[in-house]
């Protein structure tokens, strides 16, 4: 790809996510568009979608052509370069990184492989699914971890609840087994029965009490890293719900037509869906010189700076990162993502100024889960005062849950195309059906 200025220090950000979008949308428009660098995203896809909303891609109520971010024309308007392709290397010495070759849906060379240099270097690739060695994942689970595995899920509860619904006997029941009670679990289980009744409505056959979604976790409670009085709450929201939770279930392995449990027991299921815990990509590891955790993370400090790298960042799930304040390492989070953006956009801008590096401090903001369609639960820290975090629970926490991505699209886009997103949005909604059924 040919770039604005090839004489202007480049910073190269690997991986569009939330946080790699967001951060190549802040240094396009501060240092890119006004000429004091070359910005340059790489990814393997030419689309983003925000994947704390791959749980309704998966159950059709989120239609992906609609939401997804075109990485090519958005550069365009933000200014930064695109470049399209995998990472796959990483050469410190010429501080370039590799990228693969890309091929046509035949299987024909598109561009065949190439390198692109940097100055700067932040890697923000996310991460993936961690099945802990179980038997049988690969082989028997789906996952909700990219775009793509949430069409997967889609097209097969689709055609699960219409077998389960078709001919001309009583329908049958129709089991999905969720393995993991974190908030992707959780939501997951919850938009899966507001799809079923959605089904039901349209004129399937199956009845939405045949439909038997189970929860599986293996700590004492679901939503561990909530308060547990938020545990409680969504607890009590999925029994509402008939969602069957099951903690303190330890998984011995994936089968076929379901779940078995270390204590014996198993979880019959037509489909299961593994959300049990990530890790970063294996290929992180064999990276020029960069050092990573047992999980794969890269390493990194206070000022998200990688271990054994030059100028190179890491942020985001793919990074170790460590709480300014406790030492702990950060969860893998939207809204440490965030931060670790807005953060990075500023550092990166007084690196040209030659100005001295400050460190990373998380500000926690509380979390929030969606319990269906109108209902959800969370906590907020306080913004001011003292530190305490309030709790939300039913409708008007699906309302704080649903301007987190509007939160988004505005970072993205700014606030006025996100308003006029917004409206568009509902437009459609009111002309089209509630689920994508193709």
């Amino acid at each position: 790809m040919l770039s604005r200025n090839a004489a202007l220090p480049r910073i190269v950000i690997v991986g569009g996510g939330a946080g790699g979008l967001e951060l190549a949308t802040r240094l396009g428009r501060t240092l890119g568009a006004r000429h004091r660098a070359q910005i340059i995203l790489v990814d393997g896809s030419p689309t983003h979608i925000w994947k704390p909303l791959l749980h309704e891609v998966a159950t059709g109520a989120l239609n992906t052509g609609e939401d997804e971010v075109n990485y090519f024309a958005h550069g365009y308007r933000n200014g930064y370069d695109f470049e399209f392709g995998y990472m796959t290397g990483l050469d410190q010495g010429r501080r370039a990184i590799r990228l693969a070759a890309i091929r046509g849906h035949d299987g024909s060379e598109l561009s065949p492989e190439r390198d692109v240099p940097y100055d700067w270097l932040v890697i923000a690739v996310g991460a993936e699914a961690n099945d802990f060695g179980t038997p049988g994942v690969a082989e028997h689970a789906m996952f909700l971890n990219t775009p793509a595995d949430a069409e997967k899920l889609r097209h097969r509860v689709l055609e699960q609840a219409f077998r389960a619904s078709g001919g001309a006997a009583p329908a049958r029941a129709l089991s999905i087994a969720i393995v993991g009670g974190g908030a992707t679990g959780v939501e997951l289980a919850a938009e899966l029965n507001h799809t079923m009744c959605e089904l039901h409505h349209y004129g399937a056959r199956l009845q939405p009490e045949r439909v038997k979604i189970s929860v599986i976790e293996g700590a004492d409670r679901i939503l561990a890293a909530a308060p547990p009085s938020l545990s409680a709450y969504a607890e009590e929201q999925l029994a509402g719900k008939h969602i069957r939770v099951l903690t303190g279930s330890r998984v011995a392995a994936v089968e076929a037509d379901g779940v078995a449990l270390q204590d014996g027991g198993k979880v019959e299921a037509d489909i299961t869906v593994w959300a049990a815990g990530v890790k970063a990509p294996g290929w992180l590891a064999g990276l020029d010189g960069l050092e990573t955790n047992r999980v794969n993370q890269l390493v990194v400090d206070t000022r998200l700076h990688c271990a054994g790298g030059d100028c190179i960042y890491a942020m985001g799930d793919c990074a170790a990162a460590p709480d300014g304040d406790s030492g702990r390492m950060l969860s893998a989070t939207a809204q440490v993502a965030h931060q670790q953006a807005r953060y990075l956009a500023d550092e990166l801008a007084r690196r040209l100024e030659d100005k001295p590096a400050r460190p990373f401090v998380f500000k926690p903001q509380g979390m929030m889960v969606s319990l269906g369609k109108h209902t959800a639960v969370g906590s907020l820290a306080a913004l001011v005062g003292p530190k305490r975090d309030y709790h939300v629970e039913g409708r008007g926490a699906k309302l704080i849950y649903a301007s987190l991505y509007r939160m988004h699209q505005a970072a993205v886009h700014g606030w006025v195309l996100a308003i006029l997103l917004f409206i568009g949005d509902k437009l459609r909604r009111a002309a089209r059906p509630a689920l994508k059924l193709h």
